[in-house]
């Protein structure tokens, strides 16, 4: 396992303390049924593959980690004070539909996006690099907040 997946995991793992609301819309192995009398179910990190919409993709191996290792729910914290949301799939339906998105995020030059603030700014990591950016919710980069994904991922508190 690499440093992205380990650093995803533990915050997977911490965020899976809470309860989520069942929804049976939104099929996910993560889910630990049957759900309680107020609908409430618990549920845990399960792994993952990669998209297959980023094969043949020039994305940066970081990106390919935090999206191929794990299936889950709502993970984050606080980021250099403020709350971030990473951008976590519950099942392989929504990593399709997410890999297409970042296929094209890619193939317009875009950083890729792996996490977003109650600002409607985005953490993106730029492909060439494997950087982290605060960016605009355009997807502008704004500055870089970090070396590397595994180093991002290991400051949320």
């Amino acid at each position: 396992m690499g440093e992205v997946a380990e650093a995803l995991l533990r915050l997977l793992n911490r965020a899976s303390q809470l309860r989520i609301e069942y929804d049976p819309t939104q099929p996910s192995p993560c889910v630990q049924l049957p759900p309680d009398h107020h609908d409430m179910v618990e549920w845990r990190p399960v792994p993952a593959s990669p998209p297959a919409a980023l094969d043949g993709v020039a994305v940066h191996p970081s990106v390919r980690e935090f999206y191929g290792s794990y299936l889950g729910w709502e993970a984050g914290g606080r980021y250099a004070g403020e709350a971030v949301h990473l951008i976590v799939v519950r099942n392989d339906e929504l990593s399709e539909q997410f890999g297409r998105t970042l296929r094209r995020q890619v193939d317009a030059g875009e950083p890729v996006m792996v996490a977003y603030t109650d600002r409607e700014q985005l953490y993106s990591v730029d492909s060439a690099a494997g950087a982290v950016w605060l960016c605009a919710s355009d997807h502008q980069p704004i500055r870089q907040v970090a070396p590397t994904l595994a180093a991002f991922l290991a400051d949320i508190e």
